[in-house]
């Protein structure tokens, strides 16, 4: 009786463990790598692992997601940021060229916030073709929800080792690509419609539009050298 009682128990320990989500440190950061199971979700949708070969830090400290071939089907990344840090400036050194890259993948930097006041208000950086045939431009910067007048810059890049730049203030969005030696690709601001940081998060993805295999039937990897966060100065540190 006693060794059935023990057996059941453990069964039900067993039952109750929950998962742990993997965690990967970038940049000196902590990041919370996504895994939808197999189970399909957005953006896409898609399924999303947590797997090495989607998601993993090399031994240069680069960060390394992939669109990775999983069976009959197609796997996506994503990782957030564990932490919000407010408004200020987020930077992401983006070492792949994305002039050649598959036109069904999606490559985003952006702020979100689940909070449902917050739904699908967001500060996107995204480079894609959008599986649009001949379209010459891959990289837009974004405010969402999109719509509205001027509230999308869409333009071309065709260099690695881009910087690409959010600076975020209270109704302040300012947008920047800028190549490794400094010159400026394309600028933009916005100060309509610009949601409040509140407890967004800053996320990395790189999936399938509408959940679509990649048009030339190989992965997809974007490689990224540094993540840097800069928080916004008060007025009075401003004017020491």
């Amino acid at each position: 009786m006693l060794r059935r009682l023990a057996c059941l128990l453990a069964g039900l320990a067993c039952t109750c463990t929950v998962a742990t989500a993997r965690e990967i440190t970038f940049s000196d950061q902590q990041w919370v790598v996504r895994s939808s199971g197999d189970q399909l979700s957005g953006p896409g949708p898609n399924i999303f692992s947590d797997g090495l070969d989607a998601v993993h830090v090399d031994a240069q400290g680069r960060l390394r997601m992939a669109i990775v071939k999983a069976g009959q089907g197609w796997h996506s990344a994503e990782v957030t940021l564990s932490r919000p840090l407010g408004y200020g400036t987020y930077e992401l050194e983006v070492e792949t060229n994305p002039f050649g890259m598959d036109r069904q993948a999606v490559f985003g930097f952006f702020t979100y916030s689940s909070a449902p006041e917050q739904a699908h208000r967001e500060l996107d950086v995204e480079l894609s073709y959008w599986a649009r045939p001949g379209e010459p431009n891959n990289a837009q910067f974004v405010v969402q929800p999109s719509g509205a007048p001027d509230t999308l810059r869409r333009f071309e890049v065709n260099q690695g080792h881009v910087t690409y730049r959010i600076h975020w203030e209270r109704g302040l969005a300012e947008f920047s690509a800028m190549a490794a030696d400094g010159t400026v690709l394309q600028h933009w601001s916005r100060t309509a419609g610009v949601p409040e940081a509140g407890d967004a998060r800053i996320q990395l993805n790189l999936w399938l539009f509408r959940g679509k295999p990649p048009q030339n039937g190989q992965p997809v990897e974007f490689v990224m050298r540094a993540f840097r966060f800069t928080p916004r100065r008060s007025p009075s540190e401003s004017q020491r």
